[in-house]
């Protein structure tokens, strides 16, 4: 096992900069997960990481040693794709041990070390079989397997499970989860997908357009994100976002009209805002209450979503804004219907113009 270090990385394809100065340290046995918008840069970051592709400027460090100059093969790393990448003509067993093999390793060391990887992937029972008799999910757990078996310093993992259906994703990713508390291996996890992140992740890395826009703990950026790009882009479903001005407040909150003219005061933590100041108010979904007191956005409820234990509602307020809300089993709305949802303050994140979040109380965790 190994921490990762990326010093002041860039990357440049063509003229065009796609990875800029990254700094990021990933702790030996950490399970980190690289997220963001297509076209992001997070596959090139792993990429970078493997060897597989060079850096413009900065440096790779894995294990405490400079291996920016170094091919993937003296990295310490093992790579398991988007695509299983089985040979097709081999059985899972030799796929498996492949990599072994080629390394020149003793046929008893193959043989243990490929039946211990089974056991733990659940594969003792398909060693002889062919990639064409296996399902997805199996195919997927022969990659991992082979990768596992190699011992690595670090396991990257670039998209793995994007190729499966709903419900394989859910097992293979319960089982990627216990693969890494059994092991502790530093892990570093690309995906698109944000259950997958909050869920197997010790920490998040939010990249956009080349940089770090924010990394932490899960729950950090999902409760206190540094700006309003990484509020947009942690949490299914997405934050609602209003536009508002603010009107004022008192020590540690903000007063801000709402579209319809309610006025809301958010808690804030450090420096509020000026009378008049435009700001965005955000508020996740799960957040967004049917009956409370106070400030409230009322509309009609345009869209009904049911989804069997909650519905996801859509209000239009007063300025237009489509307003999300998860409503509870056990209550039920029809679309066309007014509503009237409220905000809860403490729920509320206030964003300045040019994106940056007003920093919420920390001792405040009811969201």
């Amino acid at each position: 096992m190994a921490d990762v270090e990326l010093r002041g990385v860039r990357k440049r394809f063509d003229g065009t900069q796609v990875i800029r100065d990254v700094d990021l340290r990933i702790g030996d046995g950490e399970f980190c997960v690289f997220v963001g918008p297509s076209g992001c840069g997070k596959s090139t970051l792993l990429r970078l990481v493997a060897g597989l592709e060079s850096v413009s400027a900065g440096s790779v460090h894995i294990g405490g040693e400079d291996v920016t100059a170094r091919p993937p093969r003296e990295r310490g790393i093992a790579m398991v794709f988007q695509s299983y990448a089985l040979y097709p003509h081999m059985t899972v067993r030799e796929n498996i041990a492949f990599g072994l093999e080629m390394g020149r390793a003793r046929r008893a060391e193959i043989d243990a070390r490929v039946r211990d990887v089974a056991g733990k992937l659940e594969l003792a029972p398909l060693l002889d079989r062919l990639p064409k008799q296996l399902s997805g999910g199996q195919r997927q757990r022969v990659a991992i397997g082979r990768a596992i078996v190699r011992e690595p310093k670090v396991f990257l993992f670039d998209e793995p499970l994007s190729n499966l259906d709903a419900s394989l994703r859910v097992q293979m990713r319960i089982e990627i989860a216990r693969l890494h508390q059994s092991m502790r291996s530093t892990m570093i996890y690309v995906t698109h997908d944000q259950v997958e992140a909050m869920t197997l992740a010790d920490r998040i890395v939010v990249l956009n357009a080349g940089r770090v826009e924010q990394a932490g703990a899960p729950v950090e950026l999902y409760r206190h994100p540094r700006n309003i790009f990484v509020a947009g882009f942690i949490g299914s479903t997405r934050m609602n976002f209003l536009a508002v001005r603010a009107e004022g407040g008192s020590e540690g909150t903000v007063a801000v009209s709402l579209p319809g003219g309610a006025r809301l005061d958010v808690p804030v933590a450090g420096a509020g805002a000026r009378p008049g100041e435009a700001l965005t108010l955000g508020i996740r979904p799960e957040h967004v209450r049917l009956a409370g007191d106070g400030a409230a956005l009322s509309g009609p409820v345009e869209v009904v979503e049911e989804l069997g234990d909650e519905q996801l509602a859509y209000l239009r307020a007063s300025d237009g804004t489509l307003l999300t809300a998860r409503i509870p089993e056990g209550v039920r709305l029809r679309e066309g219907q007014p509503g009237r949802f409220h905000l809860p303050p403490a729920a509320c994140h206030l964003f300045r113009e040019d994106g940056t979040a007003l920093p919420r109380p920390r001792t405040d965790e009811r969201d």
